[in-house]
């Protein structure tokens, strides 16, 4: 059987939405709801030397597809001239074993993390939402700000960066889509008054604990894919809702590891698609949605991948 392998050139080809990425995550948390599908939780090794490496694994009956992806991030990588984060997500046929194909693992990482604030935010986010504040200016505020502008009617986005180069470079995408956008000196600036909040800060900077959820505007919505690392983990009470991505993969975890402590969580992204979550989006609070990366998302990704690509792509 051939194996198909997606550059990061041939999945952009493909016209993939944010949408359609979120359409699948909802789909998958559906069928694991009713037993057809199934993930484990995420495994993770970190190295002295700064890498982290982890690997997530998840699979669907119909179409039986099983979905390991493997990355890896080394803070030495860019002074060497390679990605501070690679890897690959290798798809199998769930029912004989035999490989489909290779997607770039990168790429869908991007993507699918993205799509799964994207999940919480069509639930959580003002629907009219205007002001996007992105917190970082790497991979994953770039994809962030695609997704969000496809997902809601932005007219200004607000940065704060490390890198000048970076965040000049995504200020450009956001005038390039018809957004204002304006480069901040430090969070609380951007936070005050947006209407959603990304925080995308690299894993390689120390936290500082500095970001207070109590200066988002009330209604408003958070997405912290970068596990709160820079927020007061007190502070994190100021949401309610605060979602996580998958409860079973933190209650693995020892209390002093989970991304929030246990009293502040209302429930994770099923209870939230499925309905479940014992409170709902309010204008009175703002919303939370804090996640370290969840195997539904890549499975979703990658089927959507193996749609798109039709026949002949595994």
């Amino acid at each position: 059987m051939r194996v198909a392998r997606f550059t990061a050139a041939d999945l952009d080809a493909l016209g993939i939405t944010t949408a359609a990425i979120c359409d699948a995550i909802e789909a998958v948390i559906a069928a694991t709801d009713t037993g057809g599908a199934a993930s484990a939780p995420k495994a993770m090794l970190t190295r002295p030397d700064g890498r982290y490496m982890m690997t997530t694994m998840a699979t669907l009956d119909s179409p039986p597809l099983l979905v390991v992806k493997t990355m890896l991030q080394n803070p030495a990588n860019p002074a060497a001239g390679r990605p501070y984060i690679d890897g690959i997500v290798n798809v199998l046929d769930a029912q004989t074993g035999q490989p489909l194909a290779l997607i770039d693992g990168p790429w869908l990482t991007a993507h699918r993390t993205a799509a799964l604030s994207g999940v919480a935010a069509r639930r959580l986010a003002p629907p009219e939402a205007r002001i996007l504040a992105l917190l970082g200016a790497g991979v994953q505020a770039a994809s962030h700000l695609a997704a969000m502008s496809a997902l809601f009617p932005l007219e200004e986005v607000r940065i704060v960066g490390r890198s000048p180069d970076n965040t000049e470079r995504l200020a450009a995408r956001a005038r390039a889509v018809g957004l204002s956008a304006r480069i901040l000196p430090e969070p609380r600036a951007a936070i005050e008054g947006a209407d959603i909040v990304v925080s995308a800060m690299s894993r390689d900077s120390d936290p500082t604990g500095a970001i207070d959820a109590g200066w988002l505007a009330a209604g408003s919505f958070a997405a912290l894919p970068d596990l709160g690392h820079h927020w007061m983990a007190a502070g994190l009470g100021a949401f309610s809702p605060l979602v996580v991505d998958d409860m079973a993969q933190e209650n693995g975890l020892p209390e002093t590891a989970r991304i929030a402590p246990s009293d502040l969580i209302h429930g994770d992204l099923a209870d939230l698609v499925l309905g479940r979550l014992p409170v709902g989006r309010s204008d009175h609070h703002p919303s939370g949605f804090v996640f370290r990366g969840h195997a539904s998302g890549d499975l979703a990704l990658a089927w959507q991948v193996l749609e798109r690509a039709g026949p002949g792509s595994g």
